[in-house]
């Protein structure tokens, strides 16, 4: 039974580090050192009157491009994973929405045997386990449930257009669900596990082929419907819930 909406009540949340934000500060300071490399150059090339040696002032330009080049890919890296990072905030705004009865994973680290997988958000009450992938992609998605890619299309003010492929999220979410089962399982728990994948940019369109059991969101409303009304196919027993929240916790450490 799903607990209570709002009521000023909070899910209970258990947040492992998150690794891509201490990614995204170098990649951020990174960005403001490539970005004044070249007036830095520049200025210690005209003080030291560098110019009047060609090797050194062809040195200098060589380092100044590889430098911009540099700063071009760190900051398209930095962007991808400040998309992300947007997006799960995002999320974690729904789910403290949810109120009492609710128990949240996030950034949870899976692995059995030799599989292994971050699971970006999972959610876990008595009426189902639902692993939650989170996407801020914006502009049009196009894709099968099958496919190993996903068409990403944008079109931008001017006129211009890209085209980008991205990973099946859905492989993905598969995959972590069965390492997922395959813990329960260890453990002597055979559950049922759901799987969600949630676009948080209110500038996407989706042009999907999905199987009914491919449960995908794109609004923030959406996806409060799914949390608060699903039922899995296999409730969770109270005493089976609390054994599952150790289990989980423990995969935390």
């Amino acid at each position: 039974m799903h607990g209570q909406q709002g009521g000023g009540a909070l899910p209970d949340i258990y947040k492992n580090g998150y690794e891509n934000f201490k990614i995204m500060t170098v990649l951020f300071i990174a960005q403001i050192l490539l970005g004044v490399l070249p007036a830095a150059l520049l200025a210690v090339f005209i003080c030291a009157d560098l110019y009047t040696t060609p090797v050194i002032g062809y040195i200098f330009i060589a380092v100044m491009i590889v430098g911009g080049v540099a700063n071009i890919i760190i900051s398209k890296r930095y962007n991808v994973l400040l998309s992300g990072f947007r997006g799960e905030k995002s999320l974690m705004r729904a789910i403290k929405k949810l109120g009492s009865g609710y128990t949240a994973f996030v950034n949870l680290p899976i692995k059995y045997k030799k599989n292994r997988s971050e699971i970006d958000y999972l959610l876990v009450c008595g009426d189902y386990i639902l692993i939650i992938e989170v996407k801020n992609h914006s502009g049009k998605i196009y894709g099968k449930h099958k496919d190993d890619q996903w068409l990403q299309k944008k079109i931008y003010r001017d006129g211009k257009t890209t085209e980008t492929y991205i990973q099946n999220p859905l492989k993905q979410l598969r995959r972590q669900r069965d390492i997922l089962k395959c813990i329960l399982a260890a453990n002597g728990h055979d559950c049922w596990v759901d799987t969600m994948l949630y676009f948080s940019s209110p500038q996407v369109r989706l042009y999907l082929d999905l199987f009914d059991n491919d449960n995908v969101c794109s609004s923030e409303k959406e996806l409060m419907e799914f949390l608060t009304t699903h039922h899995s196919q296999k409730p969770i027993n109270p005493e089976e819930l609390e054994q599952i929240k150790q289990i989980l916790k423990a995969q935390m450490n």
